[in-house]
């Protein structure tokens, strides 16, 4: 063999080397049994104690056909210890027929008193979910018969699967409840001091007994009397539609595989009223919390649109009929003004909307009685993880400030998702705020069934994080930066405004926009929107084409540094107003990167600021939005006139003549010489 093979043998005998350990590390050892293999795994050494200490676990492992699903070490570790972990963990995983994941269906039955059922989410081949754990796929269908040649099979988890437990010392047992039973017998259960029964008491007044009793998988959000620091809701608004709410038919859902946000509906889906419930969380403190939300999309005269989010208290509780989730409050009832529901996160330090009750009350609290004197408000109300943003920290000292840009969250008319969507069909959609001359304007991007809601408030750009929260007098949205306080430069304004494109594309291009992100200084930036550029393709699309092209890229940004002024202030659109009327020609000179001497006048109407240059008036569709070095007017027309492509078209031509000159004599010189 020639030397030159050797090192690739080498090579190959290694990978076999390397893949033969990822096989030891990675699969089950051939053990004589699956008890056998479960007592020599290191990692699986907790569920195997819990089964061998467990009389009725150990001899099914040791007899019977079975499968097990074996959470790991780890798993255990993120749990609290119970007393009667011995008697409740070994047989509820553990199911008397031998099945590897492709066999699963949409439950099976545990060897647990009563043989309650696990249930099976298969969102992959790969992407597995026994309750709320996911199997670890790698470490799955590992397959042995045991010593008296029953075929049985494994399959690791990353979570311990929990299973319905009594109280201590109940007086009664209850096996393998439905969803009914679970409440009709909930004084007997242990589900952490919650009760259920003024639910329960409506549910039995109003004969919806069945609608919990079905067969099938289903999920039930069922409110528990009383959570602290959360309103109560009158129990005669709970009625029939109400109850139907609480209720996902033909779907189990537990937290972990289920898609956030996703939209479930709800038996109180009809042809009249459509309502829809969907899953969320939220980090709040060091705590992981989970909501549930109903979205009435088509309301009644009883049931008003909007979305009623309640907290999951205790969630995943399995039963025979599907999954229960206790939640602390009921569902679709509206009964609480925008102030109230605000006022309800005063004690609640680590929820979404307890920085903003803070800042109001700190501004002196009167916005609070605004917005009760407003029958149809839309509050777009930034979460804690907003205000918590370090770069608007030294803005929130200054509480004159903060008051006014309050204003700024609020629209005098109810704007659902839906209201938004339908009126930018057409149309970039834009609504006055409570601060004269200062528009909310929005944006909406659709994704498959998902829908993010973009808005832009004084130069701030925001995403609805949770939408559609019903007020008795109008709907809350709850977004992700506090509106107006600016956050970004002028540079990544241009890149995350969806309207501005194309001036971005060409700053970008031309190497204009490398200067906008210097802090040290301020820039005023009279920026055409993408309308206008579309405006330039209708009026001349033979500058508009050569403008994008890589080759006029300098011509490009020439025309850019028209629309720019660089100066040791910003100059808003008020102040050159003033500016112009100080003047007798009423008209203000703009120091601009390109134009020394560039002239323009300043008016203001109902529709807004516009300006003239060249004797014509150009709307400025947006003024003011202000960034952290500077400040930004957004208009309707480029400044721009045939001569900037003209006569640099001719520089650029005959540029590109000579350089053609040049290279030919280079060429002649090679082959003559």
């Amino acid at each position: 063999m020639s030397s030159s093979k050797q090192p690739r043998r080498r090579f190959v005998i290694g990978l076999f080397l390397i893949a033969a350990v990822v096989q030891v590390l990675y699969r089950p050892a051939q053990c004589s049994s699956l008890i056998k293999y479960l007592s020599t795994e290191y990692n699986l050494s907790t569920i195997y104690s819990i089964i061998e200490r467990n009389q009725i676990a150990n001899s099914t492992i040791h007899l019977r056909s079975v499968t097990v699903f074996a959470p790991h070490n780890e798993a255990f570790l993120k749990i609290i210890k119970q007393d009667n972990d011995d008697e409740y963990l070994p047989c509820y995983h553990i199911t008397n027929v031998p099945m590897k994941l492709e066999q699963l269906g949409k439950s099976v039955f545990s060897e647990l008193d009563g043989n309650p059922p696990m249930w099976i989410t298969k969102k992959s081949p790969e992407e597995i979910y026994v309750n709320q754990a996911k199997v670890v796929y790698h470490l799955a269908n590992y397959e042995h018969n045991n010593t008296n040649g029953k075929p049985q099979v494994l399959h690791v988890i990353d979570q311990v699967l929990q299973p319905l437990r009594m109280k201590k010392n109940s007086p009664q047992n209850v096996y393998n409840p439905n969803a009914w039973e679970f409440m009709e017998n909930a004084e007997y259960l242990d589900l952490d001091s919650y009760h259920t029964n003024t639910f329960l008491q409506r549910v039995q007044n109003l004969d919806k007994k069945s609608v919990f009793s079905n067969q099938g998988g289903h999920t039930f959000f069922i409110p528990v009397d009383e959570v602290a620091n959360y309103p109560k809701v009158r129990p005669e608004k709970i009625d029939v539609k109400v109850i139907d709410a609480h209720i996902v038919p033909d779907n189990v859902l537990f937290l972990g595989p289920t898609n956030e946000d996703e939209q479930f509906k709800t038996l109180a889906f009809t042809d009249m009223l459509k309502v829809f419930a969907s899953l969320s969380k939220a980090e709040e403190g060091d705590k992981t919390k989970y909501y549930v939300s109903s979205d009435t999309v088509v309301g009644d005269g009883v049931h008003p649109t909007g979305a009623v989010v309640a907290e999951i208290v205790k969630a995943n509780i399995p039963v025979r009929n599907g999954v229960v989730h206790l939640i602390s409050r009921p569902l679709m009832i509206v009964d609480n003004t925008v102030k109230q529901f605000i006022e309800s996160y005063k004690d609640r330090e680590d929820s979404v909307l307890h920085r903003f009750y803070e800042e109001i009350m700190n501004s002196g609290g009167d916005f609070l009685e605004k917005l009760t004197a407003m029958p149809n408000v839309t509050l777009f109300a930034p979460s804690n993880a907003a205000f918590n943003d370090q770069s608007i920290q030294l803005y929130l000292t200054n509480r004159t400030y903060i008051r006014s840009l309050l204003d700024l969250h609020i629209v005098n008319r109810r704007l659902s998702i839906d209201d938004i969507v339908a009126e930018s069909i057409d149309k970039r959609f834009q609504v006055p705020t409570e601060v004269p001359r200062k528009d909310l304007f929005f944006n909406v991007v659709t994704s498959g069934k998902n829908r993010t809601l973009t808005l832009e408030g004084g130069g701030v750009n925001a995403t609805v994080v949770q939408a559609n929260l019903a007020a008795t007098n109008g709907i809350i949205h709850i977004i992700d930066h506090v509106l107006g306080i600016p956050s970004s430069t002028v540079d990544r304004k241009l890149a995350t405004d969806p309207t501005l494109n194309e001036t971005n594309y060409l700053g970008q291009v031309s190497s204009l926009n490398d200067q906008l992100g210097d802090v040290q200084k301020r820039f005023t930036y009279f920026v055409p929107r993408d309308f206008a550029w579309k405006r330039l393709a209708i009026d001349n699309p033979s500058v508009y084409k050569k403008l994008f092209m890589p080759e006029y890229s300098n011509i490009a940004r020439q025309i850019l540094e028209r629309h720019l002024i660089i100066a040791d202030k910003v100059f808003t659109m008020d102040d050159l107003k003033k500016d112009a009327n100080n003047n007798y020609n009423l008209s203000v000179r703009l120091p601009t990167v390109r134009d020394v001497s560039m002239y323009i006048k300043v008016k203001d109407s109902v529709e807004g600021y516009s300006i003239e240059w060249r004797n014509e008036w150009i709307h400025v569709h947006r003024s003011d939005v202000r960034c952290t070095n500077g400040i930004i007017h957004v208009i309707d027309k480029v400044l721009i006139d045939e001569n900037d492509i003209e006569v640099n078209g001719a520089i650029a031509t005959k540029s590109i003549t000579a350089l053609v000159l040049v290279m030919a004599q280079c060429l002649v010189f090679y082959y003559f010489n």
